[in-house]
C-alpha cells in the first residue's frame, strides 16, 4: 500500500508539473517539490523506525567521488541516448524541445538561488523516496536483485504521465523521460544497494539533474 501510494502521488505530481500552463514557470518545480517533501518525510520516518537513519544518511569518505563519477557517466550516456532517440532533422527532436520548454529558461534557473535549491531538493527527496523507502520495501519482499529492478520499473511508471503530456503531434508519445528514468533508476538503485547509504546516490542525482537541466542542454535549447 505504501509503495502504491508513492507511485500514485508522484505520478499525479508529474501530471501537474508537466501539464502546468504556461510552461517554463516556477510552478513546475513547486509541483514536484511539495509532494516529494511529504513523501521524503515518510521515508525518514521509515529509516527511524528501522533504526537505520544515521547509517543511511551519514556521508562517508569517497561518497563525493562516487557520486560525481556516476553522474559523469550518466551525463555522457544521456547525450548518446538523446542523439540516438531524438536525432537532428527528425520529428522526434521535438521531444527534447517540449521537455526543455516545460523546464524553463536555463539562465533564469542559474540566476535564481531559490529555484536551484528547489531543483537540488527534488533530487535529494527522490533518492530518499525511491532508493530509500521504495527500494527497502520492495527488496524486503522480493530480494535485493529483483527489488532494485522492480523499484526502477515503479520509478519509471510514476513518470508515465509525461509520455502523453509531452507528446508531439508528429513524433507522437514522448518516451524520453521514461527511458531516462529506467536507465538512471537502474544505476542509482544498484549504487544504493551496493553502498548501503544514500549520500553518493543523492550527489549523483543532484549533479546529473543540475547539469542536464541548467548547464549541458542540447545545443540551441
Amino acid at each position: 500500500k505504501l509503495v502504491a501510494l508513492v507511485v500514485l502521488v508522484v505520478g499525479a505530481a508529474h501530471a501537474v508539473a508537466f501539464g502546468s500552463e504556461p510552461p517554463g514557470t516556477s510552478a513546475f518545480f513547486w509541483s514536484l517539490l511539495l509532494p516529494y517533501a511529504a513523501l521524503a518525510a515518510l521515508a525518514i520516518r521509515h529509516f527511524w523506525n528501522e533504526g537505520t537513519l544515521i547509517e543511511r544518511l551519514t556521508p562517508r569518505w569517497g561518497d563525493l567521488s562516487i557520486g560525481v563519477l556516476a553522474a559523469t557517466l550518466l551525463l555522457f550516456a544521456s547525450w548518446l541516448a538523446r542523439g540516438a532517440l531524438a536525432p537532428n532533422a527528425t520529428p522526434r527532436r521535438a521531444w527534447l524541445y517540449r521537455i526543455y520548454l516545460q523546464l524553463g529558461d536555463p539562465e533564469i534557473l542559474q540566476q535564481s538561488v531559490i529555484l536551484t535549491v528547489a531543483l537540488l531538493a527534488i533530487a535529494i527527496a527522490e533518492e530518499l523516496v525511491w532508493r530509500g523507502l521504495v527500494l527497502d520495501v520492495v527488496a524486503a519482499k522480493l530480494g535485493p536483485r529483483r527489488g532494485f529492478v522492480v523499484a526502477t520499473l515503479l520509478y519509471a511508471t510514476a513518470i508515465l504521465p509525461t509520455v502523453y503530456l509531452l507528446r508531439d503531434p508528429i513524433a507522437g508519445p514522448n518516451l524520453l523521460l521514461v527511458i531516462a528514468a529506467l536507465g538512471c533508476g537502474l544505476v542509482w538503485s544498484f549504487l544504493a544497494g551496493r553502498a548501503g547509504r544514500l549520500a553518493p546516490v543523492a550527489i549523483s542525482h543532484m549533479a546529473f539533474s543540475y547539469f542536464s537541466i541548467v548547464q549541458f542542454r542540447w545545443p540551441g535549447m
